[in-house]
Formats: C-alpha cells, structure tokens, sequence
C-alpha cells in the first residue's frame, strides 16, 4: 500500500492537470485576498477574521476539485497503467483504496492552500497597511472557520466518493466528466429549483441536497432574506450524517463493482 500511495503522489505532482490547479488556487486566493481586502480596507476584528471572510466562497471548490477526481480516477483505465498495477501483484481492495486517501490527500492540500494562502497574504497586507487588529469574538470566529473547514474536507470526501464509483463505473474519462457536470451542477439546480417549490416532499429534497447543506454550514443559505445558520443538535448531526452514508455506501458499492468486473482499457 505504501509504495502503491507514493506512485500516486508521484503521478500527482508530475500532472499538469494537478499543477494547473494548484495554480488556480492560488490565483483564486490572491485576488480574492486584495479584491476582498481593498473593498473592506483590510479591517480585521480578530486574527481569524480572515478565515471568516472566506468561508461563505467554500461552494467554488466544488466546481474545480471534483472535476480533478474524475480525471484522476479514469487514468487508470484511460491510459492502460491500471493493469500494469494489478499484474504488479496490487489487489483491488488496495487499488480502490490507495486511490481514495490519495484523493483525500489532494483535498486536504488545496483546502489549505486556498484558505492558508488567503489568511497569510490577507492579514499581512492589513499589518502593512497599518490596519488595526482586535481581540473581539476571537473564539467564535476560530470555532467557525475550522468547522467550516473541517466540513469541507468531510463533503469533498463525499463528493469523492461519489465520483470515485461513477468513474470507476464508466471507466471512460470523457463519459465520466460528463457525468461528474451533470451530478455537481444537478445537486445545483435542484437545490434552487426545488426551494420554493409547492410539494413538501420537493422541499425536502431541495433541503438535504449536498449543495445545500454546504451553504448552510459556510453560512451562505438565505431563506426569506434571512441568513441560515446551523443551531441544535439535529441539525449538525444531519449536517455531518449525510455525506458519511454517502461515502459508506459509495465506497462499498465501488469496492463490490470493481472487485467483480474485468477490467478492459
């Protein structure tokens, strides 16, 4: 397992495709940092201020990274390499697997670079330009943003998962991204589209989409011109229960499916 990881970290940081997004980020965190500083004179009401300013942008990382996860789980099967691992004596079990912590990986490197590169170049720019720095809310803020955070990397997880199975599935990269747009931008729509709706069971579904859980726990849901935030018990468990069965039973099925079919390239 550890020699098959250390391949894949290797293929990463050899991919063009994977350079190309770490440089969007940190493209996307720079202007984000100076556009949003500027327009807000680079205040800061505590040191996790910065990461609080960000947090309610989580949603354009599920627009790039599952997109990078589709690419990643079909090389295998694009480029031929994948029955070159399994000759090599690699099982399926391993294959699946190194795949996924790999992926998770990945997820976890562009979440601190988009938000750490944001947070260093932000609060340096408001101590250059001579901006005061106060102590207020200092523990809420911190509570929020790695909460924030940390949910992030658990409903990536889950798109990864979901992603993982279809294009292990299809096998094909081009099907495959064509299925990943309609699962990202279908969660999407269905989460604005299904809001108002008259049918109760239409707004339910609209109100556990994945997109919509993710604007409620970065703070970006408004309801009737009302922000939502995530109060009680029930509804962080909901919040966190959701993309954990999503990534169980995704998982479960891939390992299933992989483990049964041939594999053609």
């Amino acid at each position: 397992m550890r020699n098959f990881l250390n391949a894949e970290s290797y293929y990463m940081r050899r991919d063009s495709m994977f350079r190309g997004v770490c440089l969007l980020f940190m493209i996307a965190s720079t202007g984000l940092a100076f556009y949003m500083g500027t327009k807000a004179g680079f205040e800061i009401n505590n040191l996790a201020s910065p990461l609080t300013i960000l947090t309610p942008l989580s949603l354009f990382l599920y627009f790039i990274i599952p997109i990078y996860i589709c690419f990643f789980t079909t090389e295998g099967f694009e480029y031929g390499s994948i029955k070159i691992i399994l000759a090599a004596g690699q099982s399926r079990f391993t294959y699946i697997t190194g795949k996924y912590l790999s992926i998770l990986k990945v997820i976890i490197w562009w979440i601190i670079q988009f938000f750490g590169l944001f947070y260093i170049l932000y609060t340096s720019a408001a101590i250059i330009s001579g901006s005061s720095i106060g102590n207020h809310n200092l523990r809420i803020d911190l509570i929020h943003a790695f909460r924030v955070i940390g949910l992030n990397v658990l409903y990536l997880a889950a798109y990864a998962a979901l992603i993982m199975m279809v294009g292990i599935m299809i096998k094909r990269t081009a099907s495959a991204v064509v299925a990943t747009f309609l699962i990202i931008f279908g969660d999407f729509m269905i989460s604005g589209y299904f809001r108002d709706a008259s049918s109760a069971f239409l707004r339910m579904v609209s109100g556990h989409t994945l997109t919509t859980l993710i604007m409620k726990f970065s703070g970006m849901y408004i309801v009737n011109s009302q922000r939502f935030v995530l109060t009680g018990a029930r509804s962080f468990v909901e919040v966190i229960l959701i993309p954990l069965i999503i990534i169980a039973v995704c998982l479960a099925v891939t390992y299933v499916s992989f483990g049964k079919r041939d594999i053609h390239t």
